[in-house]
């Protein structure tokens, strides 16, 4: 599963790829920011070939239509998600950008460090600007930063863990829950945060309004 999450993220770092004849058509609006046909496209088209690749004869028409949807709503959260962010007043500095695209490995040369030139031909090779990449970057950092908040405003008791433990384990001595006690601690906080964060996002969505052109991405 993390082998299937770090091959679609990746790509996501490198939008652009596929060109449209429906250039600039909004498919959404979330609050005062369009969603275009492009942008849509591109997530898809990321996600369709990588969900192929792995999936192989699996991969059917029907999945295929279920990864619009999916498409769609990355992008509706990320929108939701930098709109949260400024509106809280988060912020990622230049100096921030520049660090974390200097330490992206696609971007090194042979000695390990930013190759500026290679950085300018891998983008030329896959039709983005590096302006257009290095705002997509700020914008995946700024979510990223949101999340984190989100995350460390979480916590678990021991009492909530022990709990936790004896539901999910009811026969289990004590001296196994000692045991297992710090992994599982983790177990249930990544649950926590997961569930934090569904909340978060469920929250600023009930409070922003979303528009989608369902004919724009039957397209």
């Amino acid at each position: 599963m993390w082998a299937i999450v770090v091959l679609i993220t990746v790509t996501f770092l490198f939008f652009g790829i596929y060109p449209s004849n429906v250039s600039g058509r909004s498919v959404a609006k979330v609050g005062g920011d369009v969603i275009t046909y492009d942008e849509f496209n591109r997530v898809y088209r990321t996600m369709y070939d990588n969900y192929k690749q792995l999936l192989k004869d699996k991969f059917d028409e029907s999945f295929a239509k279920s990864l619009k949807a999916q498409a769609l709503q990355e992008l509706v959260m990320g929108k939701l998600m930098v709109q949260e962010a400024g509106r809280i007043g988060l912020r990622i500095s230049d100096e921030e950008l520049q660090a974390v695209i200097m330490k992206t490995p696609a971007f090194a040369g042979r000695d390990g460090r930013f190759d500026k030139q290679l950085y300018e031909r891998i983008l030329d090779q896959i039709n983005m600007k590096p302006a257009a990449f290095e705002a997509n970057q700020r914008e995946f950092l700024l979510r990223q930063k949101l999340e984190q908040i989100v995350k460390d405003g979480v916590m678990v008791s021991d009492a909530e863990l022990a709990a936790s433990f004896k539901q999910k384990k009811p026969t289990a001595k004590p001296a196994e829950f000692e045991k297992d006690k710090e992994m599982f601690r983790q177990t249930v906080l990544a649950e926590k945060q997961r569930d934090a964060m569904t909340a978060y996002l469920r929250g600023i969505q009930d409070r922003t309004k979303v528009t989608i052109d369902d004919k724009a991405i039957s397209m």
